[in-house]
């Protein structure tokens, strides 16, 4: 990481990329988005600068998504996301791919609440609360990725 000393104090000026060490400014990672690097890699600032890329498996081979509904709302002081579910079914344990105009994260689903209750599993038509890392967006997609 570059870095740029003002009155004494390091500031960080460039993410590199762990791959090729290519360099990007630290403004492309506002708001927690990650960048993608020519050489594939996505690199990210808050998670260590290393993170797989979406939809891409660590092989390197790309992981089907199936479309699983969509963000109906945010509650952004606890982190938690409505989802409602049009199709398929999503359980604890499966990863999601929310994806929207300024979200695309994946996100490893921990636990499942319906109307305050934790449950294993939800299917089409249940409207869940999912706790997520990242800011989504009421009509961000949500998709689940499977393997």
């Amino acid at each position: 990481m570059g870095a740029r000393s003002i009155e004494g104090r390091e500031y960080a000026m460039a993410v590199n990329c762990p791959r090729c060490g290519a360099g990007f400014d630290v403004t492309l990672f506002q708001f927690g988005h990650g960048v993608r690097c020519e050489c594939g890699q996505w690199v990210e600032l808050c998670t260590g600068h290393v993170a797989p890329a979406p939809g891409i498996s660590r092989e390197g081979e790309q992981m089907a998504e199936v479309e699983l509904g969509k963000i109906t709302h945010y509650f952004s002081k606890i982190g938690v996301a409505a989802i409602e579910i049009t199709q398929d079914s999503l359980a604890v344990g499966d990863t999601i791919h929310i994806k929207g105009h300024t979200s695309d994260f994946l996100q490893h689903v921990d636990s499942i609440q319906i109307d305050g209750q934790s449950v294993d599993e939800a299917t089409v038509g249940q409207s869940v609360g999912i706790k997520v890392a990242e800011h989504a967006r009421e009509h961000d997609a949500v998709y689940k990725v499977v393997q």
